[in-house]
Parts: C-alpha cells; sequence; structure tokens
C-alpha cells in the first residue's frame, strides 16, 4: 500500500471525528480532508508537474498539516522550509532551492523578503488562513503560477527532503524516500488494546510540541498513518504539556530531554502523570541523574534514542531493556534498531574499536546507504551492545595537547543548584590554542552564581585541564525551534 492510499483510508473513517487540536480548538478528519484537497487543487492551477518538490512552510499550525497531508495524498516531494530560521537564511534558502511551489501559511508569507524571494526563483505561492471555522486557500498575488525557472527536478521516490537542525552550522537536506518512511511508519506505529482487525481510529491523540520543521513532521505524518488525532502546539511549555496529558491520557509521550527538565522543575504531582507507561526522548544528551530522580518519583521509564537527519533512528531503549538494565546502562542511548548496524573506530586508523573503548561512531542503514557513514559524534559500545555517545567529535577542545569533551563538563556543572542548563565551548587562546569557557543558563528564581564559588565546584568534580576559565551567564540559552543549543550564538556569548 502506498502513503498516499493509507492517508485515503484514515481520512474515510470517521469525518465527523476529531482529528485535530490546536489553541483551544478541535477540527474533524472531514474538515481536515477538505482543506488538503483544497491544497491539491490549488496547486494543481499553478502548473507544477508530477512529483516536483514543492517547498512546505513548516509552522506548528493546522494549516501546515492540512496541507502536509495534501502533499502526500498528491504525491509531491515535501521540501521543508524552517520558517524560524534568520531572514537573510531563510531567504538565500529560496532562491537556492528553487521549488515551483511554495505553500505557507498567512504569517509564513508576511515574512521579511519572503514574497520577493519566491519570485526571483520563479516560485507559485499557496498562502493558507485556517483557524475555526474560516478557511481559505488562495494563491499568493503575483504568485499564481510557475515561473520560467530553472527548478528543483521531479523526485518520485521521495517522499521528504528532511531538514537538520542547523544547530552547528547551515541546514542540510535529506531525501527519505517512499520505502524507508513507509518502514519507520510501520516501526513507529503503536498500537492499542483495541486494534484488531481492520483499520480504525485511535482514542488516544499523539501530543506534538516539537517543531514540525523538525522532528515533528515525522511525529505528525507517524499520527496520519496511524489514525490517531494529533495534539498540536506552537511551543512548549510545561503548563501545556501537563494540561493535555490531564486531558487526554496518553500512555506514550515524547518530550526532548530540556522539556523533561522542565517538567520535573515545575514540581507536577505525581497522579497528572499516572497515565503515561512510557516518555520517549532524544535529539539531546539526557542528565542521567535527573533521568534517575525522574523514574523514582513517577516511575515513569524514559527510553533514549539516538538518530540523525541523514540517516533516521540507529539505537533506541525498549521497555525490556529498561526492565532488565535500567541502572546498569543509565547513560546510554540504547541498543541498535532493526535494519541499522553501527560501530565504533579509531580516528586515526579507522580500524574497528571492539574493547568498549571511545572512538568516533560509523553506522550503516539497509536500504538506504550501502557503505560505513561516518559521524561527528564520540562513543562506544559496551559488551552488551548499549551506545554511549560521548561528545561530539568537531567539538572536542583541545587545551594545550589535552583533549577536553564539552559534555563532561557539562554534566558536571548541571549538578550546581543555581544552574538550569549549560553549554561549554572552545575559545581561541594564544598559549594553548582552545580554552574552555562555560555559558550558563541560571535556574530560574535563583540569583547569578559566585563565579569563583562555581569554578570551585568545577575543580572539586573535573581534572584541572576541564575545568573552565571563564563563566558567561544568561537567562537563556540560545536554542532552535527543536529546543537544541545553537552552539554558533553561544560560541559569540562565549567571546563576548
Amino acid at each position: 500500500m502506498q502513503l498516499a492510499d493509507r492517508l485515503c483510508e484514515v481520512f474515510s473513517l470517521d469525518p465527523k471525528a476529531w482529528a485535530l487540536e490546536f489553541e483551544g480548538l478541535q477540527y474533524s478528519w472531514g474538515e481536515l480532508g477538505d482543506i488538503a484537497d483544497a491544497i491539491i487543487g490549488a496547486i494543481g492551477k499553478t502548473g507544477c508537474q508530477e512529483h516536483d518538490v514543492v517547498g512546505w512552510a513548516a509552522q506548528n499550525s493546522p494549516s501546515a498539516v492540512a496541507s502536509l497531508a495534501a502533499l502526500v495524498l498528491s504525491e509531491h516531494c515535501i521540501g521543508i522550509i524552517n520558517p524560524h530560521m534568520a531572514a537573510k537564511i531563510l531567504t538565500d534558502e529560496l532562491l537556492t532551492q528553487r521549488f515551483p511551489v511554495i505553500v505557507g501559511d498567512q504569517r509564513f508569507w508576511t515574512l521579511p523578503g519572503i514574497a520577493a524571494a519566491a519570485k526571483e526563483a520563479g516560485s507559485a505561492g499557496i498562502v493558507l488562513r485556517w483557524k475555526g471555522s474560516t478557511a481559505a486557500v488562495a494563491p499568493y498575488p503575483g504568485l499564481e503560477h510557475v515561473g520560467a525557472g530553472p527548478h528543483r527536478p521531479p523526485m518520485p521516490d521521495v517522499v521528504l527532503e528532511r531538514l537538520s537542525s542547523g544547530t552547528t552550522g547551515p541546514p542540510k537536506r535529506s531525501a527519505q524516500t517512499l520505502k524507508s518512511l513507509m518502514n519507520a511508519l510501520a516501526l513507529g506505529e503503536r498500537k492499542e488494546a483495541a486494534d484488531k482487525g481492520p483499520l480504525r481510529l485511535k482514542r488516544s491523540p499523539s501530543i506534538i510540541f516539537r517543531s514540525l520543521a523538525h522532528a515533528g513532521s515525522f511525529a505528525v505524518l507517524l499520527a496520519l498513518y496511524s489514525a490517531r488525532p494529533i495534539s498540536l502546539f506552537e511551543k512548549f511549555t510545561a503548563e501545556a504539556a501537563i494540561d493535555a496529558i490531564r486531558r487526554h491520557r496518553p500512555k506514550v509521550v515524547s518530550f526532548v530531554p530540556t522539556m523533561i527538565k522542565m517538567i520535573w522543575d515545575a514540581q507536577v504531582p505525581v497522579e497528572d502523570l499516572s497515565s503515561v507507561i512510557a516518555m520517549r526522548t532524544g535529539t539531546a544528551p539526557l542528565d542521567p541523574d535527573l533521568q534517575a530522580r525522574f523514574e523514582a518519583k513517577y516511575g515513569i521509564p524514559i527510553l533514549v534514542d539516538y538518530g540523525a537527519t541523514e540517516f533516521g533512528g540507529i539505537a533506541a531503549w525498549t521497555l525490556a531493556d529498561h526492565k532488565q538494565y535500567a541502572a546498569q546502562k543509565r547513560g546510554s542511548v540504547g541498543r541498535v534498531v532493526a535494519g541499522a548496524h553501527m560501530r565504533v573506530v579509531d580516528p586515526e586508523t579507522r580500524e574497528e574499536i571492539t574493547d568498549g573503548r571511545t572512538g568516533i561512531l560509523e553506522v550503516k542503514v539497509e536500504r538506504r546507504m550501502d557503505d560505513w557513514i561516518p559521524t561527528t559524534d564520540l562513543a562506544s559500545i559496551d559488551a552488551d551492545g548499549f551506545l554511549y555517545i560521548r561528545g561530539r567529535a568537531d567539538d572536542a577542545i583541545v587545551r594545550g595537547g589535552f583533549k577536553v569533551l564539552p559534555e563532561e563538563i557539562n554534566k558536571v556543572l548541571r549538578k550546581h543548584p543555581d544552574v538550569f542548563d549549560v553549554a561549554v565551548v572552545g575559545v581561541a587562546d594564544e598559549r594553548l590554542g582552545q580554552v574552555p569557557v562555560a555559558v550558563i543558563e541560571i535556574r530560574p528564581g535563583h540569583a547569578v552564581p559566585d563565579e569563583a564559588r562555581l569554578k570551585a565546584f568545577a575543580r572539586d568534580h573535573l581534572t584541572p585541564y576541564q575545568v573552565p576559565v571563564a563563566f558567561k551567564f544568561t537567562e537563556k540559552l540560545p536554542r532552535s525551534p527543536s529546543m537544541k543549543i545553537i552552539r554558533s550564538e553561544v560560541l559569540k556569548m562565549a567571546q563576548g
């Protein structure tokens, strides 16, 4: 079965049942399908060709969910556009990608330079307005038809181009074929107790806070594929997350580590999370101490996973592994998933490391790549096959000949009572080459820590060459919409 056929079947199950919730309003499967059909019709009038790559402005909004469904149903390749990028980067992206058509909501088209860049690229534009009972799909004035081009060539075997977070450099595009996506969706589909026999609508919604420009797009596709309603949020707050869990009583939720920390700090009553039997997390390191405290208080296993835009999921914890190894293997991101392979190699010789030492992680995924692909992550694999991410190879700081891994320092400084989060980066030094500087996000309600005492705390828990030479303080670390720390901006703060 093709993905478009599956979505057609889902939309026809019960058109009156609720499919999408956003800002206190609910929309039915029938309404979602009608908007998707209108978008398909509008795209067809632009002169767009079969399997063309259509630019999709991935706002966390109902109109973006409808346009994502429309592009799947019409079998166009979805070229993700991150509307949260800086204006210059965003307009350059439109000029570089030269999409035949761009679909976005009203807010996207009011961003500085967007319409002009689309016109220069020869892109047709579709603008969406959908809130409550008010809905409209129309061509953007002056961008009614596909221009002369040249444009991106059609991509008939690709469903979407995933976009990397761009936290360490310009975002990269990675094509996801229909076959690989269908395998991922089948693997990710979560069955409920009553799910026997024919496909039916699920009762428990998928609660989505992650940015649709990144992991949120797969979460939406998985919900649509699984016939599961979506409770969508534009941004994360602990209050909104707990309210959604109280109302919908989900069994499984997915939060990035920063969200888990915010829920912990909110001192949520245990009964508010009593429906949850598992919490999934990834995208960034999870503090093992926080995980232990959270699991002890709430009795919810936190299942960490590991992957990347370029190759998808590689490793993950299962409930069975958590039951057997939770305390023993804390800090691991799990074991290799079906269809994936991983190994650690020596950074100098490229020979495989089999004794648990740290090296460069390489991956290979069946049906996606034939050769081993090196990552930028330093990692180790233990005798039971559990993967540990030790930091990024390109983040390593060489201080007077000593290699310093920022994440090892981060783990220690996060234990300080005044520290909510921290990012350590390397700053150029004339004598030593590089030295570590820590940028501290102060815990809400706490005063700025005394730098001398913070350095003493670091000396008590780190080797001398790991101790940061300076500490910078901020109320908020710079983060992407997916809540990853933006290292380039942290570096500017550290150098200031």
